[in-house]
């Protein structure tokens, strides 16, 4: 059994990444917030299953299709507006993409990319470090019209801002607790230790067993440019995909 740590930022929000560290191979997670892009998205989630077969209805044509070129499909003026729609969208995209290219982080760390999950790792005096992320629901959805906070949520948002002035920490841990080794996900049936009622020396120590591995304030930072850069990257190929699926029904 080695101990993990589940982490979340204290100024950079509540938008998840994992952390583990080991020693050697034991694992930390770590939550961090990927910084939010400026830029407002057309459109939300969207699941769409295709397939060879399809059901026969009053949506399908029957005969050649719509445009002429007798494949069978619909080719409508709606999926012609959306392919449109779409390549303006990818064009806009790329002109306000930071990265081109994912950013490195220094210290080190070897990046592995697994589709929207990323992994980081590092090798320091015989212990290796492995921190993970993944970037799938990584900006909050807003919202107009938003409730104002009560009085209630005023008071605990500004002790939490005194608090956070009088901290340089960029990050905080949230859970500490021990997994095995080898197992990816945080399993709940085991025991984890809230750190709000945490001796506050043993969370200093904490933080500074993080820092000593290479896992502070540079490293969040980097992490914050990584990860959004990777999310931007994932996103403009989700729009080109989209578009090629739209193309080809």
């Amino acid at each position: 059994m080695l101990p993990l740590l589940r982490c979340v930022p204290r100024v950079l929000g509540s938008s998840v990444a994992g952390l583990r560290a080991a020693a050697p191979a034991s694992p930390f997670r770590q939550l961090l917030q990927p910084a939010p892009r400026l830029c407002t998205r057309p459109f939300g989630l969207l699941s769409v299953r295709a397939g060879s077969e399809r059901r026969p209805g009053l949506l399908r044509p029957r005969g050649p299709c719509a445009c002429g070129c007798g494949c069978g499909s619909l080719h409508t003026d709606g999926d012609k507006a959306f392919v449109d729609f779409l390549s303006d969208e990818i064009k806009e995209e790329r002109k306000i993409q930071k990265h081109k290219t994912l950013p490195k982080m220094s210290g080190g760390w070897e990046l592995e990319l697994n589709g929207t999950e990323a992994k980081l790792v590092r090798k320091v005096a015989g212990e290796k470090i492995t921190v993970t992320f993944n970037i799938n629901n990584s900006i909050p959805p807003t919202f107009d019209g938003e409730e104002e906070p009560s009085q209630g949520q005023k008071v605990e948002e500004q002790e939490v801002g005194q608090e956070d002035e009088a901290e340089s920490d960029i990050f905080s841990i949230r859970e500490v607790s021990f997994q095995s080794t080898g197992e990816s996900e945080w399993k709940d049936t085991n025991y984890t230790l809230n750190t709000d009622s945490l001796d506050w020396a043993l969370y200093d120590h904490l933080m500074d067993f993080l820092a000593d591995r290479g896992v502070d304030n540079t490293f969040a930072d980097e992490l914050v440019e990584l990860s959004t850069a990777l999310e931007h990257q994932e996103y403009i190929t989700f729009l080109e995909d989209l578009k090629s699926f739209v193309k080809s029904q």
